[in-house]
């Protein structure tokens, strides 16, 4: 299932939920002005807010959805995104589908457990190793857009080593990788 949502800056309105993407693109696309651009294979989809009347009302399975200019502020377009959820009411196989956001990076949920185990042993392992050289090590950057990283002194002045990024993940052996 997936949820349709708007978004112009801070501002995310939930709309609806739908079993599928292309149920909720038939209902969306009514709204004036709305687009979806492939883009060298990404997909882009949108509307610009000063082409939706003042009042409209989308019509879509028995629902009357009311939409208005005035639900948006400032300038620029309304971005639609579609976040896939999962409806844990029906009875289920396991691992649910999608992805989980570890850090920075998307990681499939069957992966998960593997990868935040190997991302911790490494960085333990380079942890280890430059505080067995003398250097001070710390994790920083948490929630940045490029993830977490780690730092080390070197005398006393602190350097970016690397972030904890997939490739640091799939590293068979972080030492001799990262050259240190």
């Amino acid at each position: 299932m997936y949820i349709l949502k708007l978004c112009q800056g801070d501002l995310t309105t939930n709309v609806g939920l739908f079993h599928t993407i292309e149920e909720g693109r038939e209902f969306i696309s009514q709204l004036h002005g709305y687009h979806h651009d492939v883009i060298e294979g990404f997909e882009y989809e949108y509307f610009d807010p000063f082409k939706v009347p003042y009042y409209v009302e989308l019509k879509y399975n028995g629902h009357i959805v009311p939409f208005t200019t005035f639900m948006f502020t400032g300038d620029g377009r309304v971005d639609i995104y579609w976040e896939e959820i999962v409806d844990l009411s029906i009875p289920g196989n396991g691992m649910i589908e999608g992805a989980t956001r570890v850090d920075a990076y998307s990681i499939p949920n069957n992966e998960v457990k593997d990868y935040v185990v190997k991302r911790e042993y490494n960085y333990m392992c380079v942890k280890e190793y430059l505080e067995s050289k003398g250097h001070d090590v710390e994790r920083a950057y948490f929630g940045s857009e490029d993830g977490e990283a780690i730092l080390f002194t070197d005398p006393d002045e602190w350097h970016l080593l690397t972030h904890m990024d997939p490739e640091f993940v799939d590293s068979e052996d972080i030492i001799k990788d990262l050259d240190i």
